[in-house]
């Protein structure tokens, strides 16, 4: 079976069970081709990532339930601008083995049906992130065998809060855990679902970004952007103290009357150098980005597995809407 593919850049889905989303899409072309579909024309949902630079086949096959027009503004001045608005149903998961561009149209081919549980049977776990959005989450470490990771996020129908937790202890560490509570998330973000091998790639992708982060704010001399990753900012040690030393310099400057732009620039490099002393952080170049990251933000770079991944995957639920 082909499908009009239609493309996902938020890895927000319908449920693939008769769950109901409605879109708005500004892009001439894709609007021209919704405009034309009957009512029960089917669409195959597929996530872009942007880590990819590319699509992921695995995605929703939906039902188009209306396709309309209206005004809707487009700047503060009240411009409006014609936008077409898309309302479908879920109807399954589904894998495309080919993507491709048939007369001007992004064409899924060859797509067939995908069962998250039968997956989970045959011992490949895939956490479902179809029908609800994740929002954030946390790690809580008790003991070496009770470390427990929350994921946290809304029901998109109902606007509920929700979520799912796992417990990971005895299989990885502390600051292992940490990492994979942020690729769970980027990976729910990014494709609307987490399997052993799309976390493999967000743990990369992750920590990558987060060891650029430690090294832009010491070579820039910026603290503020410790943490900062294209899937959000990630509260740990160092950045909670850079944000904390940041904040107190700053308010001493303009206290002693200095003005806000000479204070911002003495607060940034005092707060480097107490977060240096407080977290015993080197400074030779190389050393100072792994401590920082290791020892500042609580995250491990250490190699990951699809095989390890699956058994930490198993100790979550499929669905936080199950």
């Amino acid at each position: 079976m082909d499908l009009i593919l239609i493309p996902v850049t938020n890895g927000i889905f319908p449920r693939p069970d008769g769950g109901n989303m409605k879109g708005a899409f500004l892009d001439p072309e894709m609007a021209a081709v919704l405009q034309g579909l009957p009512k029960g024309h089917p669409l195959f949902l597929c996530p872009y990532s942007p880590d990819r630079g590319g699509f992921y086949p695995i995605g929703v096959v939906a039902e188009v339930v209306r396709v309309w027009s209206q005004e809707v503004p487009v700047s503060v001045c009240g411009t409006a601008r014609a936008v077409t608005f898309c309302e479908v149903t879920g109807k399954s998961r589904a894998r495309a083995a080919i993507l491709s561009v048939y007369e001007g149209r992004l064409v899924g081919g060859r797509i067939k049906p995908l069962d998250f549980k039968e997956l989970r049977g045959r011992g490949y776990p895939v956490i479902e992130g179809a029908g609800w959005q994740a929002l954030g989450g946390q790690t809580e470490t008790r003991d070496s065998k009770d470390i427990r990771i929350t994921i946290y996020g809304t029901n998109l129908e109902t606007g509920e809060r929700l979520g799912l937790q796992g417990n990971v202890g005895g299989l990885i560490e502390p600051e292992q855990a940490h990492s994979v509570e942020h690729a769970i998330i980027r990976s729910l973000s990014q494709y609307g679902l987490c399997s052993p091998r799309t976390i493999v790639e967000c743990l990369q992708a992750e920590t990558g970004e987060l060891k650029q982060s430690v090294e832009a704010g010491f070579r820039l001399g910026y603290p503020e952007v410790f943490g900062m990753t294209s899937s959000g900012a990630c509260g740990n040690p160092l950045t909670n103290l850079a944000h904390f030393y940041l904040e107190k310099e700053v308010i001493r400057g303009l206290k002693e009357g200095e003005g806000f732009f000479r204070s911002l620039d003495e607060a940034r490099k005092k707060t480097l150098s107490q977060i240096s002393d407080a977290l015993d952080i080197s400074t030779s170049w190389g050393l100072r980005v792994l401590q920082g990251l290791k020892r500042g933000m609580l995250h491990d770079d250490t190699g990951h597995y699809p095989n390890k991944m699956a058994e930490v995957l198993r100790r979550f639920p499929a669905s936080p809407l199950e």
